[in-house]
């Protein structure tokens, strides 16, 4: 079995050491006696029973509920899988000691260990045994370790069963507790140290230190900023302003993005270029309750930033695009709309304009000089020249506009700056979001779209 699959093995069939048996205790110690007192019974082991499948269990214990899980249904169990006497995953050590979570779903191979989980109850322990010639048969590629006449054994207590609904009720409760807390650590926190702080509608506090200057920055523009990032106790978790923590550059943020934690998102938007702020941020804000890092689950975090420079999108193409010019000497037009273009061979005629049809042979490249596109390159898999109605937005802006610029026979080069191209959604694998682009093009035809082309 391939690495992924002993992992989907593991996770998918999930549960715990043996339980719920134990001797009885002793009684009173009797008088003593040359009689030697027998051994307390052990209860004896429920018979194994072996489904179609192949799938072998046996029931340990059963717990005080009755209800068994559906399909679609989140359980949280403990698992102990062996090969034989290895083991080879054991949750208590290997998951931090917390419960494996999976989703019941139909078996996914001959002797899925689902097939068992839904056989239990919450509070059920049980042990599923499954032969590894059983996953043979079912096609299933083996690691050397895993040889036929070998057994799969699965140790597993079942620790709850819900449903979605059930889910989601305890995940909002859960938040709303948290919420409660983390406020209550602010609150007192804010007391300590005698701040006030603004607060908005989600439960972020913020106070600007310094205000900047010109205009809030917008969803798409990229903030550069230098920060500390420290718990409530003022132990520093991360910086770019101290060489202990390897990075020194200004961090460059895409606001409104989901690129940041949810705290960041919300409290750069309030920060104009050249501002100083203490963010304060609720765990639910930030990273939750999963650990990440140096920073514990449900850590309330606060942020020192200092905004040194908001760049528009614009912006940064037009400094993108000096580079290239620079660099490769080139020595372009612009338009008032920012296409830049040059001009390699001058066509014949007047140019084509809006509502024409022109045929076209073009080569399509991403800053860096990759070809994304062509129709001049066979390893592309289209050669004919590329027909449609100009001015009428079936193509992308920077080619209607650059286009209209040329005459029959002109050859040329356009370079488009993102937001003339496909902007931030990108297109494709091969165009990323907020690329630049440079088409080098040639106008073969222009005709009236009455006419032949039509």
């Amino acid at each position: 079995m391939k690495k992924a699959v002993v992992i989907a093995l593991a996770f998918g069939a999930v549960g715990a050491p043996l339980a719920g048996y134990s001797k009885k205790k002793k009684s009173a110690e009797p008088a003593k006696t040359d009689t030697v007192a027998a051994a307390p019974a052990v209860p004896a082991l429920p018979p194994a029973v072996k489904l179609p499948s192949g799938l072998e269990y046996r029931i340990i214990h059963h717990g005080k509920s009755s209800r068994k899980p559906l399909m679609g249904d989140k359980l949280d169990l403990t698992l102990v899988v062996k090969v034989d006497d290895s083991t080879v995953f054991d949750s208590h050590t290997m998951n931090s000691g917390k419960p494996v979570p999976m989703q019941v779903a139909k078996p996914k191979f001959q002797g899925d260990p689902v097939e068992g989980y839904m056989l239990l109850s919450e509070g059920d322990s049980a042990v599923f045994r499954l032969p590894v010639d059983t996953l043979l048969k079912s096609g299933n590629q083996m690691p050397p370790w895993m040889k036929p006449g070998r057994t799969l054994e699965y140790d597993v207590m079942m620790v709850s069963v819900k449903n979605d609904s059930e889910v989601r009720r305890e995940a909002e409760q859960k938040l709303a507790n948290q919420k409660a807390i983390d406020d209550k650590a602010l609150q007192d926190y804010f007391t300590k140290n005698n701040l006030h702080p603004t607060k908005t509608a989600s439960g972020l506090y913020y106070i600007i230190n310094k205000e900047g200057t010109g205009n809030l920055p917008q969803p798409g523009n990229v903030m550069s900023m230098f920060y500390v990032g420290k718990f409530l106790g003022g132990n520093i978790f991360d910086t770019n302003e101290d060489s202990t923590f390897h990075h020194q550059d200004p961090l460059k943020v895409e606001l409104g993005k989901g690129k940041v934690i949810k705290g960041w998102d919300e409290g750069l938007a309030l920060l104009k270029k050249g501002s100083s702020a203490t963010l304060f941020i609720p765990s639910f804000l930030a990273y939750g309750p999963r650990d990440r890092g140096p920073i514990p689950g449900n850590s309330v975090l606060i942020f020192d930033v200092n905004v040194m420079d908001i760049q528009t999108q614009d912006d940064i193409d037009e400094k993108l695009l000096q580079d290239y010019f620079t660099e490769k000497k080139i020595k372009p037009m612009k338009t008032a709309s920012g296409l830049y273009y040059t001009i390699s061979k001058k066509g014949k005629g007047v140019n084509a304009k809006a509502g024409q049809t022109v045929s076209v042979n073009y080569t399509g490249k991403t800053l860096d000089g990759k070809a994304f596109d062509s129709n001049t390159d066979s390893t592309f898999h289209h050669r004919d020249p590329l027909k449609f109605e100009l001015g009428k937005g079936r193509v992308i802006k920077g080619w209607d506009e650059g286009l209209a610029l040329l005459n029959k026979g002109s050859k040329a080069t356009l370079y488009i700056p993102s937001r003339m191209a496909y902007g931030p959604q990108g297109q494709g694998k091969r165009i990323p979001a907020n690329a630049i682009l440079t088409f080098d093009v040639e106008l073969l035809d222009v005709k009236n779209t009455e006419g032949e082309l039509k």
